[in-house]
């Protein structure tokens, strides 16, 4: 019941997503900077990492509009892309990224707020959507699940920092939680992530990955309740 609930919310998300794109979009953000103006899409990136200090990546698992997309596409390439240097490649892509938008902060300064700046369907809205919306579903498909996640989000390093510094400041967090002893090594768990991680390894030393993203699909799929989750600081 619960997968079919996240699922549902994770649908009508994409759905909503030609009406959010302007607060999640990558581009907006810098043409934003480039006029000294923080907008929706500032405002919401720092909210997501002040969100996630508490609740880890739950809006990429529940929330993400991008994710959605990628589930869907991943029912024609279902490959698990996950390694620490296609992992590796987002933060870089977002640390270039982020750079350059903190630039223009500092050179249009002083900025100005304004939430709802450049929330305009125009010819040049069209075009960025279909540009960004054509690089998820591409990318995805060619390499498998969330590959995009993986690889090129600008949105998850933004959550991950956040899951870093609740744990070097001891804040719990919502995160898994694994009964080693329980496990039967039947590998469901691994089977059902839609990130291609291996939990069933994961389970037996403590499930602490920052590419998790809290869909509890592994949880609601394991017969033994070897995995559980809730709200704790990082287990020893």
């Amino acid at each position: 019941m619960r997968q079919r609930v996240r699922k549902g919310i994770l649908v009508f998300s994409m759905l909503m997503f030609p009406l959010t794109f302007f607060f999640l979009s990558p581009f907006v953000i810098v043409l934003s900077a480039a006029k000294g103006i923080l907008n929706g899409s500032a405002m919401v990136f720092g909210l997501l990492l002040l969100f996630s200090i508490f609740s880890s990546r739950i809006f990429c698992g529940w929330l993400c509009p991008g994710g959605a997309l990628q589930d869907y596409v991943s029912a024609a390439n279902n490959r698990k892309w996950n390694s620490k240097g296609k992992n590796l490649s987002k933060y870089i892509i977002w640390t270039v990224w982020l750079s350059f938008i903190v630039f223009l902060w500092m050179r249009n300064r002083p900025l100005k707020g304004n939430f709802l700046y450049l929330v305009n369907i125009d010819q040049q809205y069209i075009i960025i959507y279909a540009i960004v919306m054509s690089v998820i579903y591409l990318f995805t498909l060619l390499t498998g699940k969330r590959g995009m996640c993986h690889s090129l989000c600008w949105m998850a390093p933004f959550m991950v920092t956040g899951e870093k510094f609740a744990d070097l400041l001891h804040i719990p967090r919502f995160r898994l939680k694994s009964v080693p002893d329980a496990c039967v090594s039947c590998g469901k768990c691994s089977s059902v992530c839609p990130m291609g991680l291996n939990i069933a390894e994961m389970v037996k030393s403590g499930i602490d990955s920052s590419e998790c993203i809290n869909c509890l699909e592994c949880a609601d799929s394991c017969p033994k309740k070897a995995i559980r989750f809730g709200i704790g600081q990082k287990q020893r």
